[in-house]
């Protein structure tokens, strides 16, 4: 056999990986498709994304380096397909997701997330992998226009990046070497579309999903707020 398929599913700021578990679902998904998934937890409920307001972040922590090691532990503990990881992730796990898929590339086979942007370094050896972002036009914490976030209003420093939904689309187009001057619409239904490129190196796709009617958490269970 040759293992099973393998989903990180990342908190965000404030939450635990039981909160995320809760919120996401994804112990349903990856029973019906035969996945392993697991929900690490990052020190003072944050991770170091590379961005902003996180206890991880000011600390400056080797979040990459800490998944590493889980990822590690798993795979000589269980049987996982290791051409077959995953990555996703909300809010500040969406941006661990964005800095785990373009600084270790080699490891991932695609990622998706909600909510967040990319600002992480990119690594120089960055492999194109397909990526999905999903962003709901009424997010009120990280702007789908801009990352101007509301922090901006209450004062704390760096939330001023002026980068959006389609901005972040366009910077995966790059770093994936897309063709095409504007991306196709794939898909219009009354809630939510999806555009994007799917003509770029390694045989990848960047994708945004734009939810019309959600906000920062567009997850079905939405009771945290954070």
């Amino acid at each position: 056999m040759s293992g099973s398929p393998l989903i990180i599913d990342l908190h965000g700021n404030t939450l635990t990986m039981q909160d995320q578990r809760n919120l996401s679902d994804f112990d349903d998904i990856a029973f019906e498709n035969g996945a392993i998934a697991v929900w690490p937890q990052g020190f003072d409920n944050s991770w170091n994304s590379g961005y902003c307001c996180s206890t991880a972040g000011e600390l400056g922590l080797n979040d990459t380096g800490l998944i590493m090691k889980i990822l590690d532990k798993i795979i000589s503990n269980h049987s996982v397909d290791e051409s077959r990881i995953y990555l996703t992730g909300w809010s500040n796990g969406c941006g661990m997701t964005h800095r785990l898929a373009v600084q270790s590339s080699d490891v991932f086979a695609a990622a998706g997330c909600m909510s967040m942007y990319q600002f992480a370094e990119v690594e120089t050896g960055y492999t194109p992998i397909p990526f999905m972002e999903v962003h709901g036009i009424l997010d009120e914490i990280v702007h789908y226009g801009s990352a101007a976030f509301a922090g901006v209003i209450l004062g704390i420093p760096g939330t001023g990046v002026e980068q959006g939904a389609l901005q972040n689309l366009e910077q995966w187009a790059n770093l994936n070497g897309c063709q095409g001057v504007i991306p196709e619409i794939i898909v219009v239904e009354d809630d939510y579309d999806i555009r994007g490129y799917t003509d770029c190196e390694n045989e990848t796709q960047v994708m945004l999903m734009t939810l019309f009617f959600a906000a920062h958490n567009p997850y079905e269970h939405d009771d945290p707020v954070a």
